[in-house]
């Protein structure tokens, strides 16, 4: 581990001298005023929290058998300025981006950034923000703004989508989606109005075991020319859905799933499955790829397995894609939630984080 020592006369000038050195991944585990001016104590986020404090604390410290009072003074002081610092790096953020920036708007960025939030919509979230505001008033807004750019897909808006293609996650949460959209139907339509196409070679046995039992129509279509065939039949039906295979990013316009779902007559929409406890990385090219079809909604699985929303909703907010529902499997239909509703839940997982890394900062110490 390589701890190391800056000392700039103000505390811009020492971070300054940090990126220089060590770049924006560098974390930062004190920060105080000295005669020679701001001295901060910073290294490589890698190794344990323990020997990161016994390289930060001055030389001529010693805890020399646990009497040394001053040195059991600096610790303390040095695991709160760890314990501000793993506070403010949540969510991938650095504190020192905030540098020069009043208390109140830096603050309120760094919940932000607690919530997985990416750095471009974090500035446009606080951008409307009024540099006077206070930090509760400021704070409200900024939710305020994130909900508003988070809309909701009726059910009545669903049901005037005739066919709709569910693409995107994993085989699963596809299936499970497809299911609970059905049961949502059966509530306005008749069996005979709903029907289930697989683009699948091997259709989901699970899915076809639901299609019996519902008395629901199904048909295999594992190319452009049989999905072609297989719409036609079902023209008389109120609300058609499509399994599809995994999209694959890789291929780009090339992809088999998406070309033969554009080479369909007009009407087909899409319904993107954005599994909550995935990676952001890849959620991110799920939806960016999958922006060639035209996408009318999301819907949200696994969100009892997430750890973080912050993906998510940069997605919703960030690409204005309505949430279409909740897929649970405990429930029969898709579950429902406003923008507020998943704001709070993400919120409560930031919370559940920050808790884990105290624990984590104690069990270290």
């Amino acid at each position: 581990m390589n701890v190391q020592r800056f000392t700039g006369r103000t505390n811009k000038l020492a971070l300054e001298q940090v990126r220089a050195v060590m770049g924006p991944e560098a974390l930062i585990l004190s920060n105080k005023r000295t005669t020679e001016g701001v001295e901060i104590c910073a290294m490589l986020e890698t190794g344990n929290v323990v020997s990161a404090i016994e390289q930060a604390r001055p030389a001529g410290d010693s805890l020399g058998g646990g009497t040394n009072e001053i040195a059991l003074a600096h610790l303390k002081r040095e695991l709160t300025d760890l314990s501000e610092t793993l506070h403010a790096a949540l969510g991938e953020r650095q504190w020192q981006d905030t540098a020069g920036k009043r208390p109140v708007m830096a603050t309120i960025e760094q919940r932000l950034s607690m919530l997985g939030l990416d750095r471009v919509l974090i500035n446009e979230l606080v951008e409307p923000i009024p540099n006077n505001a206070k930090l509760d008033d400021g704070w409200r807004q900024a939710i305020a703004n994130l909900a508003s750019r988070i809309e909701v897909l009726t059910e009545v808006e669903q049901s005037g989508l005739r066919i709709k293609a569910v693409v995107g996650a994993g085989g699963t949460d596809r299936v499970l989606a497809i299911k609970q959209l059905v049961d949502v139907a059966l509530s306005q339509y008749t069996t005979g109005d709903i029907a289930i196409i697989s683009m699948l070679e091997d259709p989901s046995s699970a899915l076809g075991r639901f299609c019996h039992e519902r008395d629901i129509a199904s048909y295999m279509a594992p190319d452009a020319a049989s999905l072609k065939k297989a719409l036609a039949a079902v023209r008389h039906c109120r609300q058609v859905f499509i399994e599809t295979p995994d999209l694959l990013p890789s291929k780009g316009s090339q992809d088999p799933a998406l070309s033969a779902l554009l080479g369909q007559r007009a009407g087909l929409t899409a319904l993107l499955v954005l599994p909550c406890s995935a990676q952001g990385e890849y959620l991110q090219l799920l939806s960016h790829h999958a922006e060639q079809l035209p996408v009318v909604g999301a819907i949200l699985s696994g969100l009892e397995e997430a750890t973080s929303l912050g993906a998510v909703l940069g997605i919703l907010a960030g690409r204005e894609l309505p949430i279409a529902g909740v897929a649970d499997a405990t429930n029969q239909g898709l579950l429902q939630i406003t923008a507020e509703g998943l704001i709070n839940e993400s919120k409560r997982l930031a919370r559940r984080n920050l808790d884990r890394k105290n624990q984590q900062l104690k069990v270290a110490v």
